[in-house]
């Protein structure tokens, strides 16, 4: 990996972490990334989202996997449905660093979110190849971003961007 795509994925993996912060906190949950206890490590997925993304030059996926305390606590349906809720999740926290990417100058296009049954997601966990790892209280919440990059892929600061558009803050909407 050249030097230009770890800032790039260091970049991504900042601001995939700081919006799972922003997400959680919205929905009423404080998530505290950190060190996890040995109970919370060895505790199994319910569930985990997968939304694909692309643009010209950059593509993957961002990963959200949750034990079932996070998603009941989160979830503010009467009629809880958790594959669907853990789909809109990572739809929402991927529009999220959507949002950031495009005042970088970045423009991403993402694909249908899809859940997957989370238990197979503990032999990555022991190995430690998640980008960012949070506990709840009675929970745990894991997301990643898995990602390709083309030459010429650079993620720059958002006030630096000549070409940036300011991003809206969550819930805010323009029609034209």
């Amino acid at each position: 990996m050249s030097a230009t795509n770890l800032a790039s994925t260091l970049g991504l993996d900042r601001l995939v972490a700081e919006n799972c912060l922003k997400l959680f906190a919205d929905y009423d949950l404080e998530i505290r990334s950190g060190e996890v206890e040995a109970t919370a490590a060895d505790e199994r997925f319910l569930l985990c989202g997968i939304i694909g993304f692309t643009s010209k030059l950059v593509r993957g996926a961002l990963v959200l996997a949750t034990t079932k305390q996070p998603l009941e606590r989160t979830n503010p349906t009467s009629t809880p449905s958790h594959r669907d809720w853990i789909c809109e999740l990572a739809n929402q926290l991927l529009g999220r660093v959507k949002n950031q990417m495009l005042s970088c100058g970045v423009e991403i296009f993402p694909s249908t979110p899809v859940a997957v049954r989370g238990e197979h997601l503990s032999p990555i966990l022991q190995q430690r190849l998640i980008a960012e790892l949070f506990t709840a209280d009675g929970g745990v919440v894991c997301v990643w971003l898995d990602c390709e990059f083309e030459d010429g892929f650079e993620l720059g600061e958002p006030d630096r961007c000549a070409n940036s558009i300011a991003p809206l803050p969550e819930g805010e909407i323009i029609l034209f």
